[in-house]
């Protein structure tokens, strides 16, 4: 990464997803004047509106419009707010662009659109550990109605490293998406962090500006932040489930409380207010195992070293958090039959 304080730049945060990426979207509107004041300009072009009165913070409209064949014209329109804004630095933030990083032709045609005018394009890329990963995506997928089988997902990742659907592509071998990036963008100007959940919320905020600010030349870091929540406890997860079931249906607390005593008569309650926890031991080993070496070659070429390289990463089997791990797993998937 070299500074740049002559030319423009554009720096291009694209996820991936579940790595504190709504926070950190959150903190830059939030500091958007802040930030405008020393030159570096959020767009609002391209920002998705969802309500009436809400626009979502990262830039979503702006990555699915380049999931589709040209012309593009939000890349037109979000260059020209950032030409009337003079800016010099530009920041623009979705970890929806990670899913299309397969359609080089697109992504090369949006560098070439921002090099026409003078901005060389920076791509900010952040990497979590992929069991974990995985798991955070299957809830998701829940919540949006997707196949709620846990074992066919994490089978999939493992045999082809990655998940296809409605035209986006979520890479667990993540030298594929340096593959790709480096197609579009050219590999000098891919930055890539491994995400640390256990630094705290405000790590990737504080990591990200300094990228920022060593491409810009200087920044004050003086910011508000805003707080990262991921968590998702076992009850939300199957009160989505249930949804995804029951045609949006809900389950109230109590229902959903004796459904798990049923299974697990000395159950305490407390327990699904616990993060989901669905992979087990072997699974995890297994996740581990596989995409280690490919890690390896991620922390080669980009320098940053995804966690959890070796068995002795994880915790014995022995560990409470796999008994735990287990009846989380076992009243998901009993809810996943006994729902339908």
């Amino acid at each position: 990464m070299e500074d740049n304080n002559e030319r423009k730049t554009l720096v291009l945060h694209i996820g991936t997803h579940k790595t504190g990426t709504t926070a950190l979207q959150s903190m830059l509107i939030l500091n958007q004047q802040v930030l405008a004041r020393q030159g570096i300009v959020v767009p609002n072009t391209g920002r998705f509106h969802q309500t009436e009165d809400y626009d979502t913070p990262g830039h979503h409209e702006l990555a699915w419009e380049l999931a589709g064949a040209p012309p593009h014209a939000l890349v037109a329109r979000v260059i020209d707010e950032l030409e009337v804004a003079g800016a010099r630095t530009a920041v623009i933030s979705s970890e929806e662009f990670h899913t299309v990083h397969h359609r080089t032709e697109n992504l090369s045609a949006l560098r070439s659109a921002f090099a026409a005018r003078g901005y060389r394009t920076v791509v900010v890329l952040y990497l979590r550990a992929q069991a974990r990963y995985a798991e955070s995506i299957f809830q998701q997928n829940i919540r949006d109605g997707r196949d709620p089988s846990f074992s066919r997902f994490i089978d999939e990742i493992l045999e082809r490293g990655r998940i296809d659907f409605e035209g986006s592509r979520l890479e667990f071998e993540y030298s594929r998406i340096l593959d790709a990036l480096s197609i579009s963008f050219g590999a000098e100007n891919i930055v890539v962090r491994p995400y640390l959940p256990d630094r705290g919320p405000e790590h990737i905020h504080h990591d990200f500006l300094r990228i920022v600010g060593t491409l810009h030349g200087s920044l004050e870091m003086e910011f508000t932040m805003t707080i990262a929540n991921e968590s998702y406890s076992l009850r939300t997860l199957l009160q989505a489930l249930h949804r995804n079931l029951n045609d949006g249906a809900s389950i109230e607390d109590d229902e959903l409380l004796a459904f798990g005593r049923a299974i697990y008569p000395q159950i305490d309650d407390a327990i699904f207010e616990h993060r989901f926890l669905l992979l087990q031991y072997a699974e995890t080993l297994a996740f581990l195992q596989r995409f280690a070496p490919d890690n390896a070659v991620v922390a080669g070429r980009s320098g940053a070293f995804i966690p959890f390289q070796s068995p002795g990463d994880l915790p014995p089997p022995e560990h409470p958090i796999w008994s735990e791990s287990a009846i989380h797993r076992a009243i998901f998937d009993r809810a996943n039959t006994a729902w339908r």
